[in-house]
This record gives C-alpha cells, structure tokens and sequence, in this order.
C-alpha cells in the first residue's frame, strides 16, 4: 500500500515544480523529498513527473492521478479543521500568518503577554508577504492588510495601519526635511521592489517621490527601514516601525494612507478554544495599540 505520505510529497513538488522548493513547504531536506518520490513512483509502477528546464512538471500519468490525490487532501484536512473545532481547553500549536514587517514590529514584542496569559498554546508565526492558503491548513489564523476574496472564511477589521514618510535623525539632520509643496525633491529616496508595488507607501512614492533620487529599491519592508535607519535616504514605512523607532524621524508630519488590518479564519477552526485565545488576544492588542498603528502616537520629534 502506497504511504499518504508520499502523496504529500507528490502534490508539494507538483505545486512548487522544484524539489528545493518542495523540501521548504514541507519543512524536509531535499534529498528526503527526492527519495519519498522516487519510493512513490516505484510504487505507482509510473513515472510523476517529467524533469524539464522549466522544472518538474506532471507527466500523463501524474496529471490522471492529481486531481484525485488534491480531494483526498481537502477530505483530510477538512476532518483535521472538524477536530480542531472541537477542542474545548486553549492549549496545543496554533499557526498564526503575519507579513515579515508586522510579525517583527508588532506580533513578536507581545507573544510574551499572550503566552504567560495561556502557557499551553504554542504559537507557529508563518511570515511571508503572500497570503496564505486558510482552506489547506497553511495556517489557522491570519493577520492580513487586505480583506481576503474567498468568500469562505471569516473576516473580521480590527483597525487600520497608518505610513508615513520617515528619514534618520541623522540624514535629517545633514539633508533637512522635504517640505509638503516639493515632496521628496532633491533626497535620496529608498524605493520599492514590484513585489510591493500594492502597499500604501509604493503608491504614494509612485506619484510624489519622481523628483527624488531612487539610491535603492527593497522587496522587504524590514531591508527598507534598515536602510532608512541607516541613513541612506527616506522612505515611507508602516508608523509601527517609523514612530516607535528613535532612529527615525518623520520627514513629513502627516499621514499619506493606511491599510485596514483584518483578522481571517477559516470558519471549522474559529470556534476552537486555541484559536479563539489567539483570536481574542490579537483584537484586544490591535485596540491597545491602535494609536501606535493608526500613525496617531504622540512623539517628541516631528
């Protein structure tokens, strides 16, 4: 009989088309990935996939088979989201998806709080700047800044995260503040990478800062503020890092946007006793913190 196992390891490297890419997901070397597929394929009778240039792709005999071995999956972790719903004492693992940037400055500070609170449930932060497949249990909660179109999970707004634009004390200091009326003229500006382009800070550099000098673009929010912490130019950021950082300064006082921060779950799981702490911590810690998030934390420099 064929280990399920196996089928795990089939539909991770046909997802990811790279056995590296597929060792990731799974959170395996790459050799245990090679040798699980290699076991499937002897047992199967059939080669899987076919080793391209573009990477592993399924072959005739792994394209029959993939949809079946897809709902077998959906079934299994159906009944896994079933069990997790039934849970009645807040203790046991609970995966919780962030972005790089609001895991660092935001989440991570105040898992201590949440774990002395409830010492029985260990929390697995899944960081990344794409969203997270909730239906496939690739986590049990997410933090997300866009509301999520699935229109099978349930959302909630928690509040809204402000930028602004923000400099080091010391490149201030040297190069001065840019004025509202000329924008970013004359300053080096840190950009950003496509990746971002849809973040409330590309869109604003995207229409004010052409008259700046792009030194650097970053497809990490986390390079970015290192870079303006650094002194190498301005840039907008999320007032979670700009306003509690004492290395960074406002450039320009106000507010440009904010995303909406939403808390999304997967309806099975919401009602599980663990999911629900980690539920009811996060809304309560987005309304303690919400002048800090919302770009409205009264600082001693402006």
């Amino acid at each position: 009989m064929i280990d399920w196992s196996d089928f795990v390891v089939f539909l991770a490297v046909a997802r990811a088309r790279t056995l590296s890419g597929a060792a990731r997901s799974l959170k395996v070397d790459q050799s245990t990935v090679s040798r699980r597929l290699a076991t499937l394929e002897a047992a199967a009778g059939a080669r899987l996939f076919d080793r391209t240039p573009e990477g592993y792709l399924l072959s005739a005999a792994g394209e029959a088979v993939h949809g079946q071995v897809e709902e077998l999956e959906a079934r299994a972790i159906a009944v896994e989201r079933q069990l997790l719903g039934r849970d009645a004492t807040p203790s046991g693992p609970v995966r919780l998806a962030a972005s790089d940037s609001l895991a660092v400055w935001f989440l991570v500070p105040q898992l201590a709080v949440l774990h002395a609170r409830h010492p029985g449930i260990k929390v697995e932060l899944v960081t990344g700047n794409q969203s997270v497949n909730l239906a496939r249990r690739e986590a049990d909660i997410s933090l997300r800044l866009t509301k999520p179109k699935e229109p099978n999970l349930v959302a909630r707004r928690l509040g809204e995260a402000a930028w602004a634009v923000y400099g080091s004390t010391a490149y201030l200091a040297r190069h001065g503040k840019p004025t509202a009326r000329g924008r970013l003229r004359g300053h080096r500006v840190i950009g950003f990478d496509p990746e971002l382009a849809g973040t409330v800070g590309a869109r604003w550099l995207a229409e004010h800062g052409a008259l700046g000098s792009t030194v650097l673009s970053c497809n990490s929010l986390l390079s970015q503020a290192a870079a303006v912490v650094a002194g190498l130019g301005l840039s907008a950021l999320p007032c979670v890092c700009g306003d509690a950082n004492p290395a960074l300064e406002r450039a320009l006082p106000r507010v440009i946007g904010h995303h909406d921060l939403w808390l999304v779950v997967h309806p099975d799981v919401k009602n599980s006793a663990r999911v629900r702490a980690v539920m009811d911590y996060l809304t309560e810690l987005v309304t303690a913190e919400a002048s800090l998030l919302g770009g409205k934390l009264k600082r001693r420099r402006s």
